[in-house]
């Protein structure tokens, strides 16, 4: 797969498929996402792949909860597309079914140090999206507990060592294609 079909085909799935996902695709797209590119080469992230049927129940417990306490900031920010929320929230709930959903925390916080490790981490999660893209895995990036302030249980339940919870990427064979959203203008410049 060329790099720009990755980049311009990957969506955010929200809906998947009953189908397990093999344990050396797994494995390839873990292994992909530790390549990318960190400040100082700290690599500072740690990603913690959930798929046990126990540990995903688990799971969806606690973003059933974030689903129903992130209502009123989706409604503050979505006002005029209930549908935008009703879909999230549903999502949320059961997380798409997702056959796996890969935890990722900050391994090394620091208040001086923070915000370089959250872009390190974050260019690691975007190598996790494209490198599951690359082998068929819909993928779906969500801060969701962030704003209702779960990355503290999601920490203590599953990664009390590994520091700050900076994200949930559920991972699965994709039941849907959605379209690309409409990308908005003026944001980029070449001077």
């Amino acid at each position: 797969m060329e790099t720009r079909e990755a980049v311009f085909g990957r969506r955010s799935i929200r809906k998947y498929l009953d189908k397990p996902i093999e344990p050396e695709v797994l494995q390839y797209i873990l292994e992909g996402a530790v390549m990318a590119p960190s400040a100082v080469n700290n690599q500072p992230w740690y990603f913690l792949a959930v798929q046990s049927q126990e540990q995903m129940e688990k799971l969806r417990g606690i973003f059933q909860e974030v689903s129903v306490n992130v209502k009123a900031a989706l409604e503050k920010r979505f006002p005029n597309n209930p549908e935008v929320i009703s879909e999230t929230l549903g999502f949320l709930t059961g997380l798409g079914d997702a056959q796996v959903c890969v935890l990722v925390f900050l391994i090394k916080p620091s208040e001086d140090y923070d915000i370089i490790a959250v872009q390190s981490t974050s260019a690691a999660i975007e190598n996790l999206c494209l490198m599951a893209f690359d082998r068929g895995i819909g993928s779906c990036w969500m801060t969701a507990p962030l704003t209702v302030k779960y990355g503290d249980v999601l920490r203590r339940e599953f990664a009390p060592e590994k520091g700050k919870f900076i994200a949930a990427v559920t991972l699965g064979y994709p039941a849907v294609s959605p379209q690309a959203p409409k990308r908005k203008q003026g944001r980029f410049d070449i001077i």
